[in-house]
């Protein structure tokens, strides 16, 4: 169970950073062709990023307070690791 947590932290971490790094515009994304591009609208970025309401508040917090902070985030991490009690 804490496996399944964790990874679901880490894809609602990386969904935020994404909706976060986003023109206002909408995401360019690489087409098929070279030098061809692709554009998701604000219903498609929805569409792909909904489920994020589902997970608890609490939890989005610390999804949101982690992408503020990745570098923080890492070294708790290497110090959980180097002080295990």
């Amino acid at each position: 169970m804490k496996s399944k947590r964790g990874m679901c932290a880490r894809v609602l971490l990386w969904s935020l950073v994404l909706l976060l790094a986003a023109p206002p515009g909408g995401i360019m994304a690489q087409g098929q062709g070279p030098g061809a591009q692709m554009m998701f609208g604000q219903e498609e970025l929805d569409q792909m990023l909904a489920p994020i309401a589902l997970y608890p508040d609490d939890l989005l917090v610390q999804v949101l307070m982690a992408a503020t902070y990745p570098l923080e985030v890492v070294q708790a991490f290497r110090w959980v690791q180097a002080n295990p009690n």
